[in-house]
């Protein structure tokens, strides 16, 4: 046995050194390294990716890995592979000599784990993470991929308008950020979607609750923050073209992507195209304008040095999205069978009909970053345009409505020893202008935000800790009403974690505030997308949240588990509220007001089990349940989302040739029904939803995804769907199936 144990770990050694012999012979690279196995032996294809510098390059069959340039101390590199741990490393000098371990059990995107990301450390915030890399061919939707995360919902109809809802809470209290520049695409409403889709995406950081401090104290529901799919280090230029067809929507889909860099300078350039008719319901006919079109151009260019890097992006985003279910009158006495139609009819069911939205989004960002071995400068430039149409006649525009948001920002990272320490500051200015149009529903006006914050991170043998604090003041200016107001608040967070024997616990306190916006203030008119007129209130006051957030994750070879119980109290809970007046008789009148005291409580678990004897088999379940309430009238508060249990079963086939089969996985959702609801709300029925996917590998670098969704053909409504109090509730899609190809180059 010792004679074994010596020859084992001779044989280790001698891998590391002929390794490291060829890592030796490759004189053009600075930074290098290998990444072997517990055995010793080199792992190909581990993605190494440098976060603080968003480049990635992956190893070749000897597990080495290269880059031209010489990484400063202290960068993260986050070494992944699907199959092993996922590993952090920070960069002390020299090469990088990294072991992944074998891994059964994965709870990446919601559990505590080692991993880079941009709105902080996971280990003492409350973040979590969703690969978005082949989002195009395995999800009809960018916001239908998240939404599988516990604690996440949507809100829209069918495919075309989806946004995100964290925990209950949607709209202005969740922020949006794509490559660090805040989303302001009239997110207050409900018939607004998210306004980008999965192009050119990577990976999605989601922070639950108001704990990001960096990115603005606005975020008293979460803050959802989209990154690029990184650069890459490699003189061979790479990308993909993909398909997909959906027919809940007779959908067409098409997206191509490609990388290149030659002497430090990068690029990406990716485009879109979509095209959906109106979606079929599960009695076979098919909802009136629900159809949409999208068409999306992305391209990023970086320039990087020893010790600088400048990233330039430019995002355009086209959509012409219909706007179902829209009528006049008691919705309630709406007969569906007034807004459907008994068949499709292509090509004219794929063009724009009234209600319909044109938007138009333009998104630019310029980060410079200056590095050294103990700091990080960090630069920041963003402008935002979205430009809404939106149509119920076909000549005259009901709004027209043009919003600018630029932001200046700047950030110090600094190192000293286990801490990590970043003080910053913002600058936002937010500019709401109105075309001439039938209607006008805000009137034309300005913020401008700034605001300043100190974190402190600390992290030392399976213990840390997080401190942070922000002060913003926020300037709010409308000459067609004669306002001017200013809100100021501080937030705050802070975070512990320990780490012990596969245990790992995290507590968190977060405080933020939210200031009124100008749809909040200023509304008064007659709202077509939602049917209602709304009437603004110019006393609103800010909204103050206070988070408690814990979780406890343990894992084994075989078994793993997460609980994540929270509370959250705000003071000053602005909310819509419907009453018992009409305008025209005919759209019922909503006013603006507040909520002294309001709560929202309750609890996620997450379970990940697969047999010893089948290590390719998989079965993950999700537990979401929330309760919230609104003290002041001792009523739960409006559109709470039912409870839900989500279900899905993997089968990994490709380390085998079974039909060119790699993956085989079932998916079941079984949704609660709603009876916690408020004063002209109604009640939904529980649910449940089961899909099914195949993923082939015919040839090499192409991938084949076939799946059936509603295989049941449920007919249901979300407790959230933005029509579902319109007759007895329009039904989301029935059943269909969907095929997508992607080849990679």
């Amino acid at each position: 046995m010792f004679l074994e144990s010596v020859q084992n770990v001779f044989k280790m050694k001698l891998k590391l050194i002929l390794i490291s012999f060829f890592i030796s012979c490759m004189v053009f690279s600075q930074t290098s390294g290998v990444v072997i196995n517990l055995e010793g032996d080199p792992i190909e294809n581990v993605s190494v990716y440098i976060a603080d510098q968003d480049i990635i390059t992956y190893t070749n069959y000897l597990g080495q890995f290269s880059f031209s340039n010489t990484i400063p101390e202290n960068s993260f590199f986050e070494f992944k592979k699907y199959g092993y741990s996922t590993k952090l490393h920070k960069h002390t000098g020299g090469k990088i000599n990294i072991t992944l371990q074998k891994l059964h059990v994965e709870l990446d995107e919601v559990g505590i784990v080692e991993q880079s990301n941009k709105l902080g450390d996971s280990k003492v915030l409350s973040i979590e993470t969703k690969s978005l890399k082949n989002n195009f061919i395995t999800s009809s939707s960018l916001v239908e991929s998240i939404n599988k995360l516990p604690g996440i919902n949507t809100i829209g109809s069918g495919l075309g308008i989806q946004k995100i809802v964290i925990r209950g809470l949607s709209g202005l209290r969740v922020v949006s950020y794509l490559n660090g520049m805040k989303v302001n695409n009239q997110q207050w409403a409900n018939d607004h979607g998210i306004g980008f889709t999965d192009l050119g995406l990577s990976e999605v950081e989601l922070i639950k609750g108001a704990s990001s401090l960096m990115y603005g104290g606005e975020a008293v529901g979460g803050l959802v923050f989209f990154k690029d799919s990184p650069f890459i280090e490699s003189k061979i230029p790479s990308g993909y073209i993909a398909t997909k067809f959906d027919n809940s929507h007779f959908m067409f889909g098409n997206q191509f992507g490609f990388k290149w860099s030659i002497n430090n300078f990068f690029i990406n350039l990716y485009g879109q195209y979509d095209l959906a008719a109106d979606y079929r319901m599960p009695n076979n006919t098919y909802l009136f304008n629900s159809r949409f079109r999208n068409k999306g151009l992305k391209f990023s260019i970086a320039k990087r040095t020893d010790n600088t890097q400048s990233i330039f992006r430019y995002q355009n985003n086209v959509d012409e999205v219909g706007v179902p279910a829209h009528a006049h009158g008691d919705l309630s006495e709406i007969d569906i069978n007034d807004l459907s139609s008994s068949e499709l009819i292509l090509p004219d069911d794929y063009e724009a009909t009234r209600p319909t939205q044109f938007i138009s989004n333009h998104l630019f960002t310029l980060e410079n970053t200056i590095f050294n071995n103990q700091s990080k400068y960090t630069f920041f430039l963003g402008h935002f345009i979205n430009h809404l149409q939106e149509y119920e006649k076909w000549t005259v525009p009901g709004f027209d409505i043009k919003t600018n948001n630029s932001i200046a920002r700047f950030n110090l990272k600094k190192f000293k020893d286990n801490f990590t320490f970043n003080v910053g500051s913002s600058f936002e200015y937010l500019d709401n202008k109105n075309s001439e149009a039938t209607d006008t529903l805000t009137p034309d006006a300005n913020s401008k935000d700034i605001g300043f914050y100190s974190i402190l991170d600390f992290i030392n043998n399976g213990v840390g800790f997080n401190l942070g604090v922000r002060f913003d003041h926020k300037n709010v200016e409308s000459n067609d009403v004669n306002f001017e107001n200013s809100y100021s608040s501080f937030s705050s967070s802070a975070g512990f974690f320990i780490e012990k024997n596969n245990h790992i616990s995290r507590l968190t306190y977060s405080s933020s505030f939210r200031s009124p916006h100008f749809s909040e203030l200023f509304s008064y008119g007659l709202h077509h997308g939602t049917m209602r007129f709304e009437i603004g209130n110019l006393d609103l006051k800010n909204e103050k949240s206070h988070q408690f957030d814990f979780k406890h994750q343990w894992s084994s070879q075989h078994f793993a588990f997460v609980v994540n119980p929270f509370f959250q109290y705000i003071n000053n809970f602005i909310s819509i509220n419907p009453t018992n007046d009409f305008y025209n008789n005919t759209y019922r009148i909503y006013n603006y007001e507040q909520f002294k005291d309001v709560i929202l409580y309750g609890f996620e678990a997450n379970i990940h089990y697969h047999p010893h004897v089948l290590h390719n088999l998989h079965f993950e379940q999700s537990y979401s349940f929330l309760n919230a309430r609104n003290l002041d009238q001792d009523v739960y508060l409006t559109l709470t989302p039912a409870n839900k249990i989500k279900s899905s079963i993997n089968l990994d086939l490709k380390q085998y040739s079974i039909l060119k089969i790699s993956n085989i996985s079932l998916y079941h959702m079984f949704v609660f029904n709603q009876n916690n609801v408020s004063l002209y709300e109604s009640p939904s029925d529980s649910y449940n939803l089961l899909n099914f996917e195949l993923v082939f590998n015919p040839f090499k670098n192409m991938t084949i995804v076939s799946g059936i969704k509603n295989i049941l053909n449920k007919e249901y409504v979300p407790h959230l769907s933005r029509i579902k109090e319109v007759g007895a509730g329009v039904p989301e899609p029935g059943r269909s199936f969907n095929i997508s190809v992607k080849y990679d180059f």
